[in-house]
């Protein structure tokens, strides 16, 4: 008993398929054996029975026949060669066309494609400015709110802030005009103090002369 079935069937196919090429090889013989009895014999043994009763006439037939077939290798040859110009001439134009068609529709799609991104560019620019147009007016009220009428100012200056570039001052700039107005008020309150306090020569001037 085999224990391999692939090989089996394998095997199987390959017979049937061998069967099957020798009985169409067989087939196409006996066709063949028919055509070559039924017609081909007898049109070659009419032929040479009818060269052999006239022979002239058969030789000016052939060579008709001769003359015909070498003359006739130029048109024939010339006819090919027409077709083959013919035909690749006409896929040449289609193709010409093709390419043409391709350039008109790439053109538009990309002309459309332009206008949709135009559009959307219009669109963002149309709602930045309305977000920002919205968020000064939101600003706007705010200060109005807070700072009364006097907000209008204070919401022009903010505005201008945004909208303009501002110097950046130096680090410890502002630290160097705090502390000079700290030492000035510093410096003026002791001035001051200096002033408003009384000398000892002063107050013995004052003493002597009230004496």
């Amino acid at each position: 008993m085999d224990d391999n079935p692939g090989v089996n069937s394998l095997t199987a196919g390959l017979d049937e398929l061998a069967s099957y090429l020798e009985g169409s090889t067989l087939v196409v013989q006996a066709y063949t054996d028919i055509i070559e009895r039924k017609y081909a014999r007898p049109a070659l043994d009419k032929i040479s029975r009818y060269f052999q009763g006239q022979p002239l006439t058969m030789t000016w037939v052939t060579i008709t026949l001769t003359l015909f077939a070498v003359l006739s290798i130029l048109p024939v040859l010339s006819f090919i060669g027409l077709s083959i110009f013919a035909l690749c001439s006409s896929m040449s134009i289609a193709l010409a066309f093709a390419f043409a068609a391709v350039v008109a529709l790439e053109t538009m799609f990309a002309t459309v494609l332009l206008l949709v991104l135009g559009g959307l560019l219009l669109f963002s620019f149309i709602v930045t400015t309305f977000g920002a147009m919205a968020y000064l007016t939101f600003r706007l009220i705010q200060h109005l709110q807070i700072y009364g009428r006097f907000g209008i100012a204070e919401w022009a200056q903010k505005t201008k802030q945004h909208f303009t570039s501002v110097s950046m001052k130096p680090e410890g700039s502002d630290d160097l005009d705090e502390s000079g107005v700290l030492i000035a008020h510093e410096a003026d309150d002791t001035v001051k103090c200096e002033n408003l306090s009384p000398s000892p020569s002063r107050s013995l001037v004052e003493s002597s002369g009230s004496i």
